[in-house]
């Protein structure tokens, strides 16, 4: 588990914030190395210590979404808080979570859980691309670690509705996006963009990274029991994102690769990059190029 320091107000106090130089803003640190931090985290319960003989003393306060703890809040006083202040600070931070859940009930697909398909965009518009640059998508090999977009779609789903009724396929669907939350980091994004497609936004991997993610995904839904339903496929397209890029045309590229993969007897991979790498796809939609999703 990891923490990164967002914000510091005033001068940092306690023996588990003072270091010799400054963290940068986005460094991540183990959380282990901060034994208050993790203890609180652990428990999701608001912890006070002293802070030292001449620092008063310090709390943290867990920032809640839903169950899962997702923000640390530190504060160090000379004089402890009252019971009133206390509650006040955990109140507030009770109406941030209920603030939270109404941003995440938009923002969710209701069946899945997992981000839909009106957040892709915005989602995709804050994608970091470091080094990489509008030549680099177009080579077999890359300048090193690039965001991926991978468009994944459940082979033969028609069948499953047709065959076992939309209620199984409802369930197939719910187990699907569990074995995607399994299968990536929390660092990925994933989304289901609607029936039985799914997006990953694959954050800062290789080349290497990312096919062998996606393979690793794909054997697993392979391998999966789905009750009453049995075994089930995958097939996946994707594309290197870099600078330049649009939601749509990275999506008109990874969906292209995945119309190959279907074509191609479904259940496996394909990269847009390697297709027209070895003449399979003609062209590639532009950087840049809008297409029409909806």
């Amino acid at each position: 588990m990891w923490i990164r320091r967002r914000a510091d107000f005033g001068s940092p106090r306690g023996d588990e914030t003072q270091t010799s130089a400054p963290h940068p803003g986005n460094m991540l640190l183990p959380l282990e190395t901060f034994g208050g931090l993790r203890d609180c985290f652990y428990s999701k319960e608001p912890l006070c210590r002293s802070a030292g003989p001449a620092n008063g003393v310090r709390y943290v306060f867990p920032v809640m979404d839903g169950q899962e703890v997702i923000d640390l809040l530190e504060v160090t006083r000379s004089s402890p808080l009252s019971h009133e202040q206390e509650r006040m600070v955990t109140g507030m931070l009770r109406i941030y979570r209920n603030h939270l859940g109404i941003l995440d009930y938009g923002d969710c697909d209701e069946l899945t859980g997992l981000r839909n398909r009106r957040t892709f965009h915005d989602s995709f518009a804050r994608l970091n691309y470091g080094s990489c640059s509008e030549k680099c998508g177009e080579l077999r090999t890359c300048c090193g670690r690039c965001p991926y977009l991978a468009v994944i779609d459940i082979d033969h789903f028609k069948r499953v509705n047709d065959s076992f009724g939309h209620p199984f396929g409802d369930e197939v669907l719910v187990l699907f996006a569990g074995v995607l939350r399994e299968c990536f980091s929390d660092h990925d994004r994933l989304f289901r963009f609607g029936g039985e497609e799914f997006l990953v936004i694959l954050d800062h991997v290789t080349i290497d990274e990312a096919y062998h993610t996606l393979e690793s995904f794909r054997a697993r839904v392979e391998t999966f029991r789905f009750p009453q339903v049995g075994p089930i496929t995958a097939s996946i397209g994707y594309t290197q994102a870099v600078a330049g890029d649009t939601g749509a045309s990275a999506f008109g590229r990874a969906d292209a690769a995945l119309y190959i993969a279907k074509q191609s007897g479904r259940n496996q991979i394909r990269s847009h990059e390697m297709l027209v790498a070895d003449g399979l796809i003609q062209g590639r939609i532009a950087v840049g190029q809008d297409v029409e999703l909806f």
